[in-house]
């Protein structure tokens, strides 16, 4: 074997080292965020698994025995999120002073929403117009609303985002109240 075929050998090896590291770190921390989301959403239901889980952890067991399937993860975020909501919807947040935000900012936000939204990430706009209406923005609201309605989304999603008519009714509500004629209107149609 010459030196120029063992340097390249060598750095194949190192290469394979290395993409070998990095996928065995990405495993035990997708792992960890898959704990930590179940314990999140057994807390959240009042469930006392958490102390079981904290206990195998610090045994440092392997957590085999009782992994979720999927359909468990999912529906155990699904519940977390649905007790979260309606703290959400108490008018709580009401009681938070609004976030100021210079135009520029604002401006900049609501681009990069709508470009999110033409590119049909829905997810993704929703945090950043939430942020801009959270700043009393009527038009962001407006918008947020808009990627809840139901008459709006329509049946050609493909990403699973879900409607939620009472969610957009409150950030309608909310836009009416900062100014939109539109989110007026459209509460109007949602009350006929």
């Amino acid at each position: 074997m010459s030196a120029m075929e063992r340097t390249t050998y060598r750095r194949l090896v190192a290469g394979g080292l290395v993409v070998s590291a990095f996928a065995m770190l990405v495993a035990v921390l997708n792992s960890d965020v898959t704990r930590v989301l179940i314990d999140k959403a057994r807390v959240s239901m009042g469930s006392a698994t958490r102390d079981q889980s904290a206990t195998q952890a610090a045994s440092n067991q392997p957590a085999s025995v009782n992994t979720p399937s999927r359909e468990d993860i999912v529906s155990a975020y699904r519940t977390a999120l649905q007790s979260q909501a309606p703290a959400a919807r108490t008018g709580n947040e009401a009681a938070a002073p609004s976030k100021t935000l210079d135009a520029e900012t604002l401006a900049a936000l609501m681009k990069r929403a709508k470009s999110l939204l033409a590119l049909g990430d829905i997810a993704a706009a929703r945090l950043l117009l939430e942020r801009a209406a959270d700043a009393e923005d009527a038009s962001a609201a407006f918008l947020l609303a808009q990627t809840y309605d139901p008459a709006v989304l329509g049946v050609r999603d493909t990403r699973s985002i879900t409607a939620d008519p009472v969610m957009a009714r409150d950030w309608y509500r909310k836009a009416a109240s900062f100014g939109s004629a539109d989110a007026q209107q459209r509460l109007t149609q949602l009350q006929n």
